[in-house]
C-alpha cells in the first residue's frame, strides 16, 4: 500500500509540472514566435527588387525664364540639360541635374547709354525626389507616376557686353522647389515625363545698380529668380 502511495505522488506532482508548463507556456514571449511575421519590409524590398530601378538618367529640353527685373531685361531661352538619379527605394531618389542657357538682354531708358548684350546660364543642382504612392487611385493617374522635388543648386552667370571685350562673371547657391510626372514607355524600360522647377537664386550683384559704358547709373538692378520648364526623355537601369 505504501508503494501505490509512493507511485500515485509522483504521477500527480508530475500531472501537476506539466499542466503548470502548459499554462505557463501562453506567456511565453517566444511561444508564438515566427520569423515570417512582421514582414513588411521584406515585402517591399522584393517589390522594389522586382518593380523598382537602381538608376536612370534623361535628357531634357525645354525653356528658362525669369522673375522679377531679369525677367523684365532678360529674355526667356531654350535651355536643355541632363540628370541622373539614384533610386533608395520606390518613393525616394537623389538627382544631379545640369542646365546651360543663353540669353538675350537689353538695358534701356533715359538718361543713360543702353546696355545690350547675351549672358550664359548654367546650373548644377542636387534634388531630393519623393514619388507619391499612386496604388489607391485611377489607373489613369497611377501611370503619371507624380513625384515633387527639392535641393540645392549653384548657379553661374557670364555676362558678355554688345561692343566690349570685357566679361562680368557671378555665381550662387539656389534652392529648389518642384514637381514632374514620369510615363513608362517600351516595357518600363524608358519613360517620357515633365518637370517644373522654381530656382530661389540671390546672385551677390542684385543689390548693384547697373552702370553704362560711360559709368552712368540707370537706377536698374538686376534681381530675380529662375523658372525652368523640361520635357523629359529619359531610361531606367
Amino acid at each position: 500500500m505504501q508503494f501505490f502511495a509512493i507511485l500515485m505522488t509522483v504521477l500527480l506532482s508530475s500531472f501537476v509540472a506539466q499542466a503548470q508548463y502548459q499554462g505557463d507556456d501562453v506567456y511565453d514571449p517566444f511561444a508564438d514566435y515566427s520569423e515570417f511575421e512582421e514582414n513588411n519590409q521584406e515585402e517591399a524590398d522584393i517589390h522594389f527588387f522586382k518593380n523598382g530601378r537602381f538608376f536612370n538618367a534623361a535628357f531634357m529640353v525645354g525653356g528658362r525664364m525669369f522673375t522679377g527685373t531679369m525677367g523684365d531685361f532678360q529674355d526667356a531661352s531654350f535651355t536643355p540639360g541632363i540628370y541622373l538619379a539614384y533610386f533608395f527605394n520606390l518613393r525616394f531618389a537623389l538627382q544631379f541635374s545640369y542646365t546651360f542657357s543663353e540669353h538675350r538682354y537689353s538695358v534701356t531708358g533715359p538718361g543713360f547709354e543702353p546696355i545690350e548684350g547675351n549672358v550664359s546660364y548654367s546650373s548644377m543642382a542636387f534634388d531630393l525626389k519623393y514619388y507619391f504612392n499612386t496604388q489607391n487611385v485611377t489607373r489613369g493617374l497611377a501611370d503619371l507616376n507624380p513625384y515633387i522635388l527639392g535641393g540645392f543648386s549653384q548657379n553661374y552667370r557670364t555676362f558678355a557686353i554688345q561692343d566690349q571685350t570685357q566679361v562680368a562673371k557671378d555665381d550662387a547657391a539656389g534652392f529648389d522647389f518642384g514637381a514632374g510626372i514620369e510615363i513608362p514607355i517600351a516595357r518600363n524600360e524608358m519613360y517620357i515625363g515633365a518637370q517644373f522647377v522654381y530656382s530661389y537664386v540671390n546672385f551677390p550683384t542684385e543689390n548693384r545698380q547697373l552702370e553704362d559704358q560711360n559709368q552712368t547709373q540707370t537706377g536698374v538692378f538686376l534681381n530675380g529668380d529662375a523658372i525652368t520648364l523640361h520635357a523629359i526623355l529619359g531610361i531606367n537601369f
